[in-house]
C-alpha cells in the first residue's frame, strides 16, 4: 500500500507514524511525500519524495494526480488547509485511480472554511460559535446597543496559519487591524483561497476567555464516526501547540460526536475549541489532519493504523482510536540533512 502525504513541511513525525503503521499491519508499501520546498524536512525521511508546485498554482491538482498514478497511491492525506479545496474539487479524478481520499466532500470543506458561517452552522447542532461582525460599523452598533465590548479579534474568515490575526481593544485599533487583515489576505495564498474580495474577507468575533483546546474528529471513509481526540492546551509557539494535556472530557467527546455525525466527512477535521467555564465555543474547523495529533499519538492513539485497516478492508482495533487522558506532552525540534538527490521534481 501506498500512501501519499502532501505538504509534509516539518511533520517529519507523521512520516513515521505511516511508516511504523505500515509495518506494525504487515503490509508492504511507501510513504511517500511531496512538498512545494525542496528542502521540507518531511521529504528526507519519506520513502520517495517530490517538489509540487504550490497549492496556488493551476496545476497542482494534476501534479498530484500524476503522483498518484506512477506511484499506485491508494491513501492520500493532505496536512496543510490551503490545498484541501483543490484536493476535494477533483476527487472524481482520484476515485478513477481508486485513491482513497481523507478528506472531507467539497461542499463541507466550503463550509467549514469559512469563519463567518460558524454561529448559524453550528447553531443548527445546538453548539455556539463567538459572535461574529463583518464590518466595524456593526461592532460599533454592538457595543452602543451593549450587547458586547472590546477585546474583539479580527481575522480572515477563511484563515488559517494565524495570518491577519490581532486582538484589539478600542476603535482606533480595531481599524487599523481591519485594514491589516485586508493587507495581509492580498499578501497570501489566501487570496486564491475564496471568491470574496479582500475587504470582504475579514470578520470580527467577540474574544471567549478560557480554556481552549484541539478536539480532533475523525470519521471512517463512509462519514461514519469513529472517535474523538481532546488535548487542553497549555502553550502555543508560532501558531502550533508546544505543551498540552490529553483529555477525555465528556463534553469535548459529545461536541466531537455531533459535529462528526452532522457533517459526515471522510477522514478527519481538526477543531479548535475555547471552554469560559460556562460553554463550550467552536472557533476553527480545520478539515485536515492537525499537527496537534502529535500528542494523542503518543499518549496511545494510531489514527494511521485506523486509516490504513480502512483502506486494506480490515477490522478498526478501539485502542487505536483512544489516547490516554491527563498525559501531559511538549514538543522539541529535531535537525535533518538536506539531501537534494533525494528529490523528484512535479514542477515542471
Amino acid at each position: 500500500m501506498n500512501i501519499l502525504l502532501t505538504s509534509g513541511a516539518r511533520r517529519i513525525d507523521f512520516i513515521g507514524f505511516f511508516q511504523e503503521a505500515l509495518k506494525e499491519a504487515g503490509i508492504l508499501g511507501n510513504v511517500i511525500v511531496a512538498d512545494p520546498d525542496y528542502n521540507a524536512p518531511s521529504l528526507q525521511v519519506a520513502d520517495r519524495s517530490y517538489i509540487i508546485p504550490h497549492q496556488t498554482d493551476d496545476k497542482y491538482a494534476e501534479k498530484i494526480l500524476e503522483i498518484c498514478k506512477e506511484d499506485e497511491i491508494e491513501m492520500l492525506i493532505p496536512l496543510n488547509d490551503w490545498e484541501v479545496p483543490k484536493l476535494a474539487e477533483n476527487k472524481a479524478a482520484f476515485d478513477e485511480l481508486r485513491v482513497k481520499l481523507f478528506i472531507p466532500d467539497y461542499e463541507v470543506v466550503t463550509k467549514v472554511r469559512d469563519k463567518g458561517s460558524y454561529q448559524e452552522l453550528l447553531g443548527k447542532i445546538g453548539l455556539k460559535a463567538p459572535a461574529t461582525y463583518f464590518t466595524i460599523e456593526e461592532v460599533q452598533t454592538c457595543i452602543n446597543n451593549g450587547d458586547n465590548d472590546f477585546p474583539f479579534i479580527v481575522k480572515p474568515r477563511n484563515g488559517s496559519a494565524s495570518i491577519g490575526i490581532e486582538v484589539v481593544n478600542n476603535m482606533e485599533e480595531l481599524k487599523s487591524a481591519y485594514q491589516l487583515a485586508v493587507h495581509k489576505i492580498e499578501q497570501s495564498p489566501l487570496r486564491f483561497d475564496t471568491e470574496k474580495d479582500p475587504e470582504d474577507n475579514v470578520i470580527i468575533q467577540e474574544v471567549i476567555e478560557g480554556e481552549k483546546y484541539s478536539l480532533d474528529i475523525v470519521n471512517d471513509l463512509e462519514g461514519k464516526y469513529l472517535t474523538s481526540l481532546a488535548r487542553k492546551q497549555l502553550a502555543m509557539r508560532g501558531g502550533d501547540v508546544d505543551r498540552t494535556i490529553t483529555s477525555q472530557e465528556k463534553p469535548l467527546v459529545e461536541i466531537g460526536k455531533k459535529i462528526g455525525d452532522h457533517f459526515k466527512h471522510n477522514g478527519y477535521l481538526n477543531t479548535d475549541v475555547f471552554y469560559d467555564g460556562k460553554d463550550y465555543y467552536i472557533i476553527d474547523i480545520n478539515p485536515r489532519f492537525g499537527g496537534g495529533y502529535a500528542f494523542s499519538h503518543a499518549a496511545g492513539a494510531d489514527i494511521p493504523a485506523a486509516f490504513i485497516a480502512l483502506v486494506a478492508g480490515k477490522p478498526v482495533d478501539f485502542e487505536w482510536l483512544t489516547s490516554t487522558p491527563d498525559v501531559e506532552l511538549a514538543r522539541y525540534d529535531l535537525v535533518t540533512r538536506i539531501n537534494e538527490g533525494k528529490l523528484h521534481q512535479k514542477t515542471d
